[in-house]
């Protein structure tokens, strides 16, 4: 872009001079017509004649920059230059990346943020310089809110060092820890805390997290040398002792004395939890034993259930027996008839009893006792029935 201290004057003394402000920059846009001639060749003014040449240039911190110059006829009437939809572009374009700049400064995600200025830098540098002052200011406010975010960006990487320092610190006093137990956790939550602690950029990041692994590292050792000298031989003790607790099961699991049988496993339980942990073998010894025991109880269940359902079948039985000697007494005091049936089939129902077999000591002298009281009732009045009637 052309760049002029004075307006161009054309020799032309009819010329006009117009100042209006761009649409755009709204900077000082300066119109120049001249160059009109009438048929004789003579100057004349614009207003008069169309065969006018037109210059337009913006007026920027006391120069002129030239974007557009149309020649007049007698000059070839041929645009020399035309920049001026190019330049209002370039602005506008500008100006669209000073509000993205705006909108990104305050943003706290650093590396996407950081990334999208870069995009947004490269695009500016793509636009072409028309070596405007007025660009250089709608640089500076491009710019501004671009290093405020950096400023920021940079603040940032002080706090995460920081803070990242304080962690490879504490990781280091883990060594040093005598319960590598609770130990192991605070590593974890300290793994945790450096992957949501940030970014205290590429280099920094780089040394401190060599320093922060080395300290998990030595941890991690140290800890692997202690399990291989005392929790790994400790392991072993119980895996050889539930090993053989196992063997001890399936024996008892094959008892038919199912007291023994009883009692073996609570011994072999206690046995089992003072045993300690097998390791990664410790589940699957447990399944095996479980097996075992679970079958021996299974098998005691089920026996058990039979000989209750045969209790119970009794006990019905034996209910049945009560209820029918109520029955046969009712109806003998409702009639005054005891008679040989009746009394006989008593007798019957005392000898079905003996012979229908135990259901349960305390409901069975439940149902035995009210059966003696029908009995005796039947009986007693039955003697005093007959003895009267005799008499009679």
């Amino acid at each position: 872009m052309k760049k002029l201290r004075e307006l161009p004057d054309f020799r032309d003394p009819e010329a006009i001079v117009e100042e209006k402000e761009d649409s755009v920059t709204h900077l000082p846009l300066i119109e120049i017509r001249y160059g009109a001639r009438d048929e004789d060749g003579q100057q004349v003014s614009p207003e008069a004649k169309d065969n006018y040449g037109v210059w337009m240039g913006l007026l920027d911190e006391n120069n002129y920059y030239e974007i557009y110059h149309k020649r007049a006829s007698y000059e070839g009437g041929e645009i020399v230059v035309d920049e001026i939809e190019e330049v209002h572009t370039n602005i506008n374009k500008r100006n669209e990346l000073v509000n993205k700049s705006t909108e990104l400064s305050s943003s706290t995600s650093w590396g996407e943020t950081a990334h999208a200025y870069k995009e947004l830098m490269d695009e500016w540098k793509a636009l072409r310089n028309y070596n405007l002052p007025y660009q250089q200011k709608i640089w500076e406010f491009f710019k501004a809110p671009m290093d405020d975010f950096y400023n920021a960006l940079e603040e940032n990487h002080e706090n995460v060092k920081a803070k990242k320092e304080e962690l490879v610190a504490k990781a280091q006093a883990m060594l040093e820890s005598e319960n590598l137990d609770q130990a192991t956790q605070a590593i974890k939550d300290l793994q945790k805390e450096w992957k949501e602690a940030g970014s205290a950029g590429h280099e920094t990041d780089e040394a401190l997290w060599k320093n922060f692994r080395e300290a998990c590292d030595a941890f991690f050792d140290k800890k692997h040398e202690l399990w291989a000298q005392t929790v790994l031989p400790a392991q072993e003790e119980a895996k050889a002792k539930k090993e053989a607790l196992v063997e001890e099961a399936i024996q008892a699991a094959n008892l038919e004395n199912f007291k023994e049988g009883t009692a073996a496993f609570k011994s072999l339980m206690a046995r089992w939890k003072e045993a300690g942990y097998a390791g990664k073998d410790d589940q699957k010894l447990w399944d095996e034993f479980n097996t075992h025991q679970q079958y021996f109880y299974n098998k005691k269940k089920a026996y058990y259930d039979q000989i209750n359902q045969e209790l119970d079948a009794h006990y019905e039985a034996k209910k049945a027996l009560v209820n029918e000697a109520k029955s046969i007494l009712d109806k003998a005091e409702y009639d005054h008839d005891f008679s040989y049936e009746r009394t006989n089939r008593m007798k019957e129902i005392n000898k079905e009893w003996k012979t229908i077999g135990a259901a349960g000591r305390e409901r069975e002298q439940a149902l035995w006792h009210k059966l003696r009281e029908v009995m005796d009732r039947y009986f007693e009045i039955a003697r005093e029935y007959h003895l009267l009637r005799n008499i009679g």
